[in-house]
């Protein structure tokens, strides 16, 4: 525990360094890097008064997550539960850097500080979104499988983060399945097979509990987001996210750990649970690359770079305690994405406060009436109209209706939606709407896909209200902002 003390302090200022340069650059506003974690919040508002969605006359699934959305629901009656993701991925973050410092034992101090900055801890935190706790899980299953290959017993904190790990990311089940399989493989037929069957009920009773909303079975993020999912698994999909996983930076480091697993798997030497470990590892990393991804601010690989990363200082022990020194600084070169991530943090939070932030309060202060978007967020958190979702995740039927003018003028009319703001080269739909005014951002952008939104007025609607709010509204834009109302 005393040992963890250093590594912990580090972690603690690394966090607070970027909180304190976001806070002065959004005039005092904390802002997460990413929009999305406002959507879980927005979900968790609306499952505390029993309804699951974001719109209260209909039922959606936008959360990427199963559990986390349930996890913020006790912080939703507070004004501050906003802060509900940073407090709750701050604890999460602390216990993985207390693992992690268990994990390198004695000599390990630099190694633990350094796997603070390789694994992103500090960005994963600051999304705002589940990533942290996916994190502190997959280490807890690596030091388990560890911990099983050398007592041969599966520990009641492996067996509860092989089951929770996919409630929390399906794309979890790209460790917790082939770890399932190296314990059945080693001997534990029985409790791997129960554990299977307990990780496919819950995830099952998931799906039938979207299917009884009227709901495909798997969240409208997911099919959103991935191209696999979104394919129903074909072929050609499977292959071309392959295709893109390899070709990224990422990616190519993942192939690149495969290596240090082949020569244990085909080492003469080694032993045959160690082979089997090793078996299981390449088998994660190569489904993730067939149907993960990689990117989205540093988020999306973090969890089996931190895994097969682990995995290789175990299985490499020796070598590792003996060249600590070249250890840590391969470790930072390949993190050299998240290193550059981490400058980047306040920039982030900055591009959401310029832009999602302040569609946010247009919306909520000056519109106060159903609104069309494609970043659903910060606009639907807190707010009572309704809200449209031209990407998909809260209005299932624009994931394949969105290009479509007149799905979208049916489904603005039927919903009493006059306003869209979006960005409008995207939304392919709507292009037949006034075009009112442009909100340009100050570079760079770091999380954003357009530097401009765009504030549109449906065509039954009169574009001069909109014009005469919007006049009121820029005049309330921070710093950096440029608002352009056409005439």
């Amino acid at each position: 525990m005393k040992r963890a003390v250093v590594p912990v302090v580090v972690f603690l200022v690394v966090l607070a360094a970027p909180i304190a340069l976001l806070l002065k650059g959004n005039d005092g506003h904390f802002v997460y890097t990413l929009d999305d974690p406002y959507i879980h919040l927005a979900l968790s508002e609306n499952i505390a008064h029993g309804h699951y969605g974001i719109n209260q006359d209909e039922f959606t699934a936008p959360s990427s997550s199963v559990l986390w959305p349930f996890l913020l629901v006790p912080f939703s009656v507070f004004a501050s539960g906003y802060l509900a993701p940073l407090l709750l991925n701050t604890i999460f973050a602390l216990f993985t850097v207390f693992l992690l410092d268990r994990l390198y034992g004695a000599g390990g101090l630099f190694l633990a500080i350094a796997s603070i900055f390789a694994f992103n801890l500090t960005g994963l935190v600051l999304t705002g979104m589940e990533h942290s706790l996916q994190l502190l899980l997959v280490i807890v299953i690596a030091l388990g499988a560890l911990d099983f290959m050398e007592n041969r017993r599966i520990s009641l904190w492996l067996a509860i983060s092989l089951v929770v790990a996919p409630l929390v990311r399906y794309e979890c089940l790209a460790v917790s399945l082939p770890v399932l399989v190296f314990l059945f493989a080693a001997g534990q037929k029985k409790k791997a097979s129960l554990l299977f069957a307990v990780t496919v009920v819950l995830l099952g009773a998931f799906s039938l509990f979207l299917i009884h909303l009227g709901l495909n079975p798997m969240p409208a993020s997911v099919n959103a987001k991935s191209a696999v999912v979104g394919a129903s698994g074909s072929v050609i999909s499977i292959l071309g996210n392959l295709a893109n996983s390899v070709k990224s930076f990422r990616g190519m480091i993942q192939l690149l750990l495969l290596v240090p697993f082949a020569f244990v798997i085909f080492s003469g030497r080694r032993s045959r649970i160690e082979k089997l470990l090793a078996g299981a590892v390449t088998a994660s990393v190569v489904l993730h690359l067939i149907v993960g991804r990689s990117g989205w601010f540093h988020r999306y690989g973090v969890y089996i770079w931190a895994f097969s990363i682990l995995m290789i200082f175990q299985l490499y022990r020796d070598f590792a305690s003996r060249h600590r020194a070249s250890v840590v600084l391969l470790l930072l070169l390949f993190s050299a994405d998240y290193l550059s991530g981490y400058t980047k943090i306040a920039g982030a939070s900055g591009n959401i406060y310029q832009q999602q932030y302040q569609m946010r309060r247009f919306v909520h202060q000056w519109l106060e009436e159903p609104v069309a978007v494609n970043d659903l967020g910060l606009v639907s958190m807190g707010y009572d109209e309704y809200v449209l979702d031209l990407w998909g995740l809260a209005t299932p039927a624009a994931l394949e209706e969105a290009f479509d003018p007149m799905w979208v003028d049916s489904a603005a009319r039927a919903n009493g939606v006059n306003t869209a703001i979006v960005y409008r080269d995207e939304i392919s739909g709507i292009q037949h709407w006034t075009h009112v005014a442009r909100m340009e951002i100050a570079p760079p952008l770091v999380v954003c896909a357009s530097g401009g939104v765009d504030f549109l007025a449906a065509p039954w609607a009169s574009p001069d209200s909109l014009r005469v709010e919007l006049y009121d509204f820029s005049s309330s834009l921070p710093d950096g902002i440029e608002l352009v109302i056409f005439r």
